[in-house]
């Protein structure tokens, strides 16, 4: 055979990879979800190891979370008992709740900025969905609270705070503050996986969140114009339908309405954002 009689064959190239759709983005994120929320199991244990690393060759262990928070809340209700003019046996029930509270909902915030970069070796050597990540935020919060949930029983023993029939309710709205966990990981990991600078700005926004929400002062010391201070504020309708349950009262209609709000809200606006980043979150790693 002659060089001639040689054809030449082209190049084949194999084709580029088309670009997936944005429902095929979502169907890949839901199922990530699905397979996170399966995996129960694996976050589980990672949450609950992180708090024994937290804590380890400590004599009390977990326990210090509840010393730290019981040392917090006893200075805080006499020095500002005092100057709000407020009888103690009212204040200090108030702030425990509060202040417990507030801790659940502001380690959920602060934490989700790290909730991928803290799992970096995980996500770069097991394939696991990202949202277990999520869940194991979620149950290291809640054995937190957990523990300074045991400071309440004797407060309101000491202070005599009645224990009425809205006490349940404060249940369904621990579990509405979770749910909402879910999104607010979702958002915020992945988010700050790219943007270094952003948990350091969320840090900082939180504090002074913290001061224009009821946890220091009490809703009915503020003057009637500057209520929308309470009935805009997310953080505040969060915190009273958990708190005012615990104290005898059932939560304002608002608060459950703002709740429910953000509830709907929040997916809707995370659920496109992490169908469409998440593949690239280990990257950003």
């Amino acid at each position: 055979m002659t060089d001639s009689t040689i054809e030449e064959q082209p190049e084949t190239q194999s084709p580029l990879p088309r670009p997936l759709r944005m429902g095929e983005h979502l169907r890949l994120a839901f199922r990530d979800l699905d397979m996170g929320f399966a995996d129960w199991r694996k976050w589980l244990l990672l949450g609950l190891n992180d708090i024994r690393q937290r804590y380890r060759r400590s004599r009390l262990g977990q326990f210090w979370i509840t010393m730290s928070m019981a040392v917090t809340i006893l200075s805080l209700g006499l020095v500002y008992s005092y100057l709000f003019r407020t009888p103690i046996h009212q204040y200090l029930p108030y702030l425990a709740v509060s202040l417990v509270v507030w801790g659940l909902i502001l380690s959920i915030v602060t934490e989700s900025c790290a909730v991928f970069t803290s799992a970096e070796g995980y996500i770069r050597q097991v394939p696991m969905p990202r949202s277990v990540f999520v869940h194991r935020m979620l149950v290291r919060n809640l054995v937190s609270l957990a523990h300074n949930a045991l400071i309440l029983p004797p407060v309101f023993l000491w202070f005599g705070v009645p224990v009425g029939w809205s006490l349940p309710l404060a249940l369904p709205g621990v579990v509405l503050l979770i749910v909402n966990g879910i999104w607010v990981g979702l958002l915020l990991g992945t988010i700050c996986a790219r943007f270094r600078d952003l948990p350091q700005i969320i840090t900082s926004l939180m504090q002074v969140v913290f001061f224009v929400t009821p946890i220091m002062w009490q809703p009915a010391q503020i003057p009637p114009h500057l209520s929308w201070l309470i009935d805009l504020n997310p953080f505040a309708s969060f915190l009273a339908i958990i708190r005012d349950p615990l104290l005898g009262t059932p939560p304002p209609a608002g608060a459950w309405m703002m709740a429910g709000l953000v509830t709907v809200l929040g997916p809707l606006g995370t659920l496109p954002i992490f169908a469409r980043f998440r593949a690239r979150i280990v990257y950003w790693l």
